[in-house]
């Protein structure tokens, strides 16, 4: 009886300290066990884009300037008005180009006659001389005359054309059927004809609006993935709740560099992209932003993009032996010189069995918050998104505790 007793006595005992060694085990790791953020790999589709910003153009615009000086006596347009081709834009002050025609027209009449009086003279001459009336040289001298006043003529024509072209020119119509996107003259105004220092006055824009475009500055690190056909979502800053569709046209290859010092220029090269969908009230210079999409992925496994860690080679084969076989691993056969060149592996933190465990991943196209797993996850993984401070000193084999649990 009294061994028996001290046999249960002796149990209670071991059940205790079995007991007080769990409990501080259990404490133990819930003291070391680090918070952190987990989702689940999952499967959908991933849009990898360029994202870029620009202004709305029309297609097809025309400046509207002068080719000759005057004053500025009709202009029968307003801006935002629509113009067919032909229609009258703007008339200048004819008054002095129309005296150049008259005298243009009168220096004529005064050429053909005296052509008409020296070809009288010349046949007359002709005869003349036939009938051995008049020298080689009074005829010579004659031909010459008439060949003078036809060459006067000649000129006499030329200047009248010219003064016509002139006068003509007084009178602008519009080139194109559109919209007058910009009016920068006023009736009254002087305007003047561009020279080799001086630009000409621009007295209006007409725009074809049926055809619109964004002009948007694509970076340098960005532009070799842009290719002419790609889909582009364009967000207008007129229209904040609605996004257009538009498709790449034309890339840029010259390239736009901003800033003065090297170390603070830009390089950006200019893509055009060409709505595809109608907008109402649109109007040239209005902000738009744009993303390009320049890869798809359907159906594809994909982790938050922040999730993604690089580690050195031996914190890889360290995570592998601890969360492995449980070797050591200074025990394993590595050449430490050889890690030391190896490049970082890209992976991700898996949660397994309340612990931490990176997993190497080769990675594909990614959008602006997740990014496709080509290998290495499966759907339905867990996966440790965060915090990115934790991330960064996270180790395979820690304990892990997911938040709010």
């Amino acid at each position: 009886m009294a061994k028996t007793k001290k046999k249960i006595f002796i149990g209670g005992i071991v059940v205790i300290i079995l007991g007080i060694l769990i409990f501080i085990a259990v404490s133990q790791t819930k003291v070391d066990a680090k918070k952190v953020r987990v989702e689940t790999a999952e499967r959908g589709d991933i849009f990898s884009t360029v994202t870029a910003t620009g202004r709305v153009e029309a297609k097809k615009e025309v400046q509207i300037s002068a080719d000759v000086m005057g004053r500025i006596i009709k202009l029968p347009v307003k801006e935002g008005q629509k113009v067919e081709k032909g229609d009258l834009l703007v008339q200048i002050d004819p008054t002095s180009y129309q005296a150049d025609v008259s005298r243009a027209r009168a220096s004529l009449l005064q050429a053909q006659s005296s052509l008409e009086t020296a070809e009288i003279a010349f046949d007359r001459n002709q005869e003349l001389f036939k009938r051995k009336l008049v020298s080689q040289e009074t005829l010579d001298l004659s031909r010459a005359e008439y060949n003078s006043a036809k060459a006067l003529v000649a000129q006499a024509e030329a200047s009248l054309e010219q003064a016509k072209d002139q006068l003509a020119k007084t009178t602008i119509r519009s080139p194109i059927a559109g919209t007058i996107t910009a009016l920068m003259s006023e009736e009254g105004e002087n305007v003047v004809i561009g020279t080799m220092n001086n630009p000409g006055t621009v007295i209006m824009v007409v725009s074809d609006l049926s055809a619109i475009e964004v002009e948007a500055e694509v970076d340098e690190t960005d532009i070799a993935l842009v290719e002419i056909g790609q889909d582009v979502d364009i967000d207008l800053d007129a229209y904040p709740d609605t996004s257009f569709k538009g498709v790449v046209t034309e890339i840029g290859n010259s390239a736009r560099i901003v800033g003065v010092s090297s170390q603070e220029q830009v390089v950006n090269f200019l893509v055009t992209i060409l709505f595809t969908d109608v907008v109402k009230g649109i109007r040239p210079g209005m902000t738009a932003t744009v993303d390009i999409t320049t890869g798809v992925s359907n159906d594809a496994v994909n982790v938050p993009i922040q999730s993604i860690v690089m580690r050195a080679p031996s914190d890889t084969i360290i995570a592998e032996s601890v969360t492995g076989n449980g070797a050591k691993a200074e025990e394993a056969d590595i050449d430490e010189e050889e890690m030391e060149e190896e490049e970082p592996v890209e992976g991700v933190f898996l949660v397994s069995n309340g612990k931490a465990k990176f997993q190497p991943v080769t990675t594909g196209l990614a959008d602006q918050q997740n990014i496709q797993i080509a290998e290495g996850v499966s759907e339905g993984d867990s996966i440790i998104t965060g915090s990115y401070q934790m991330l960064r000193i996270l180790k395979s084999g820690d304990f892990v505790e997911p938040e709010g649990r």
